[in-house]
């Protein structure tokens, strides 16, 4: 069994190291709102608003938090309402992702900055343009990776005899991005939401080798990334909501899809009470390169919201090949949110949830 494990997990960093460079994502998309899409920048139900967010994956196989990732950030509405009341917002946010044994390391750094456009004297719908500009870093320690030529047939034994050699070891390039959002309230009180972005526009040189050959290997761009994101909430009572959600991202060959649905639920007899529990589950199809998408992940969420402050749980269950392997644990998730009301009064009228 161990064996088995070792060859499926030499598979899967094989993979990993083959699919290009594959941006990161949570479980959790919405709990990171300036990775998501930069036109959710400073659109929120305060003026300010915090997050962070920890995942790590796959312990089963690599031993212990092989695969992790860290991130948060902070954006603000800013600027003098004009027209029914539109503003603009800007944000930083960051990123640092450790994947596999050999420390293979992607951080970075963006900068946001989005403009949201009340459309109607009603302020129930807006539309948000926004941009983003990043600084990243990749890397990796050489002498903790195993390639497939160290692995001798004959005994089973891994030979690390021989390295692989690189030009480089460290990356650094910078892209930039561009999304947009649009979210309005219905006459019958469902809130409804839409977003699309494109990151890596400029689609950076990422390669750990110098120079270029015909065939381009050693000319890797980092694929451009397209992300769609949607969903609504459903009135079912006062006390009671249903949010059915979807999330696409697609860049080069690796594709992901993720539907699912929360239900929220008001804690508290008060009215106007801003404490929420929220209970749900998505399921997430994905593939790593060129192979046709197939189930991922079966992923369970929960979420605590009490005045300001959010809470968010996910649980990542493995239900792809490699299930085997992991026994079906996948990746424990979590996300922290606090958004802040100034003296200012909101500049919005509304601002959808997103799961």
């Amino acid at each position: 069994m161990k064996n088995l494990k070792f060859i499926l997990f030499l598979i899967a960093f094989n993979s990993l190291w083959s699919i290009k460079a594959q941006d990161i994502h949570f479980s959790q998309f919405a709990m990171s709102p300036l990775l998501l899409n930069p036109a959710l920048s400073g659109f929120s139900n305060g003026d300010i608003r915090g997050y962070a967010n920890f995942r790590t994956q796959w312990n089963t196989i690599a031993g212990g938090n092989a695969y992790r990732t860290l991130a948060g950030g902070v954006d603000m509405a800013v600027g003098k309402a004009t027209r029914y009341s539109s503003f603009a917002g800007i944000g930083v946010s960051f990123f640092s992702d450790q994947s596999g044994v050999a420390g293979f390391q992607t951080n970075r750094v963006d900068i946001t900055a989005a403009y949201h456009i009340i459309l109607n004297k009603r302020r129930n719908m807006s539309l948000s343009i926004g941009l983003q500009g990043a600084f990243n870093t990749r890397g990796f320690d050489p002498s903790k990776a195993t390639y497939d030529f160290n692995y001798d047939q004959s005994t089973g034994g891994i030979n690390n005899t021989q390295r692989e050699t690189f030009t480089r070891t460290k990356v650094y390039y910078g892209d930039v991005g561009a999304g947009a959002f649009y979210s309005a309230t219905l006459k019958s009180g469902t809130d409804v939401y839409l977003g699309a972005s494109f990151s890596h526009m400029n689609q950076p040189q990422i390669s750990f080798f110098s120079g270029s050959t015909t065939n381009g290997l050693f000319n890797e761009k980092l694929y451009m990334k397209f992300t769609a994101h949607g969903g609504a909430t459903v009135v079912l009572n006062p006390k009671l909501w249903i949010i059915p959600n979807f999330f696409v991202m697609l860049q080069g060959p690796a594709s992901q899809y993720n539907a699912g649905a929360m239900l929220k639920i008001q804690i508290g007899n008060k009215v106007l009470t801003r404490n929420f529990l929220y209970l749900g589950a998505q399921l997430r199809i994905a593939n790593a390169i060129a192979d046709a998408p197939m189930a991922d992940a079966f992923i369970l969420h929960c979420r605590f919201d009490y005045k300001n402050f959010t809470l968010g749980l996910s649980y990542d269950v493995n239900v792809s090949k490699l299930a085997v392997s992991t026994s079906t644990f996948g990746a424990p998730e979590i996300g922290l949110m606090y958004v802040v009301n100034t003296k200012h009064r909101n500049r919005q009228g509304y601002c959808p949830v997103m799961m």
